[in-house]
């Protein structure tokens, strides 16, 4: 076995030797298809008929792309460190993203800032608070607005999907064109409907059961995404947002998102935060905690096309939002502030 520096060089050249491959992969050129693509794409789409909407399903490869007008997407205009990291200027609507980590790492804030983004937009928020600790003040502060939102704050997963999906049908009645941006805080802190049975006692059963409901309750929604796009057009309507927990994974590295496989896999983006430390400084004799930092590290990006991408960046989280460490030491270092993050208040 090829071990230390040995191994690594050696992983070094492979990965080199087929980066290589691909470049020359890129040359060769494609035989053409013997048929008129074009004329082949717009003869399926006639089938819809009037419906021009789902006609808009059938493209050619090359214009299989993600949308660039702003109305497409939750843009992450407070979300400042969304686009540096996933590549895009938000979350677009059909798509579902995924923010996980232990608590007080800077999920809901992050869930917040977006949530206020889509009402800057017009879109309705749905937010399905099954912890029951949303803070209605801090949204205020980072310039939400509760009285504009509907909520549930059902502990169950199969219930408080339904009452979601109500929601959504209701909305769509009123308004068919109406966008929504749905947030589930939190997916790991929802109870199966085995924990909710008194005579069932058996912890083993716990994970199974409550991965097979969320899948369901992420198939209801999904399902709902596809159901009301719009029909003239085929634009997207709908964007979900979940919160999550993780838990260590066994005898392997690195952390693992609750939920199950169906919530991982249709997920287009997964970030898991890590809290690095507390924030703290001096009031009135006091240690006093105003912010954390908090690293965000991308395990899954389906949005981002490039060749390479920003993997990881940290963050400080307070609560008035989240803004790119880097930023906030220039900030500190511009008006003559030094440990930024300790410094006594006057």
């Amino acid at each position: 076995m090829v071990r230390g520096k040995k191994a690594n060089t050696a992983m070094v050249a492979d990965v080199e030797e087929g980066l290589g491959d691909m470049k020359e992969a890129e040359n060769i050129s494609v035989p053409k298809v013997k048929l008129n693509l074009e004329a082949l794409v717009d003869s399926v789409k006639g089938r819809y008929g009037k419906n021009k909407g789902l006609a808009m399903d059938f493209v050619m490869g090359d214009g299989i792309k993600l949308p660039t007008d702003d109305s497409a997407y939750v843009l992450s205009k407070g979300v400042k460190f969304w686009e540096p990291l996933i590549g895009v200027k938000g979350i677009p609507y059909g798509r579902c993203v995924q923010v996980a980590g232990k608590a007080d790492s800077g999920k809901s804030t992050t869930a917040m800032l977006f949530m206020k983004a889509a009402q800057d937009d017009g879109a309705l928020v749905i937010l399905w608070d099954s912890e029951k600790k949303f803070d209605v003040a801090r949204f205020e502060m980072i310039g939400g607005d509760p009285s504009q939102m509907v909520v549930t704050r059902s502990k169950s997963i199969t219930e408080g999907v339904k009452q979601v999906c109500w929601y959504i049908k209701a909305a769509k009645e009123q308004n068919p064109d109406i966008k929504i941006f749905i947030v589930w805080d939190s997916v790991g802190a929802t109870l199966n409907s085995a924990q909710d049975d008194d005579d069932e006692d058996s912890y083993s059963k716990q994970p199974g059961v409550s991965a097979k409901e969320v899948s369901f309750a992420i198939m209801k929604l999904n399902k709902n995404i596809e159901r009301f796009r719009n029909v003239k057009t085929g634009d997207e309507t709908i964007a979900l947002f979940c919160v999550n927990q993780v838990y260590a994974n066994i005898n392997s590295v690195g952390f693992k998102e609750k939920g199950g496989g169906q919530l991982e896999y249709l997920s287009s983006v997964i970030i898991q935060l890590t809290r690095k430390k507390d924030l703290m400084k001096t009031r009135n004799g006091y240690k006093v905690k105003y912010g954390i930092v908090t690293r965000a590290r991308v395990k899954k990006n389906h949005l981002f096309s490039g060749q390479d991408s920003i993997a990881e960046l940290d963050l400080v989280v307070s609560a008035t939002g989240i803004d790119l460490e880097g930023n906030v030491k220039k900030i500190a270092e511009t008006a003559g502030i030094t440990g930024w993050d300790d410094k006594d208040e006057d």
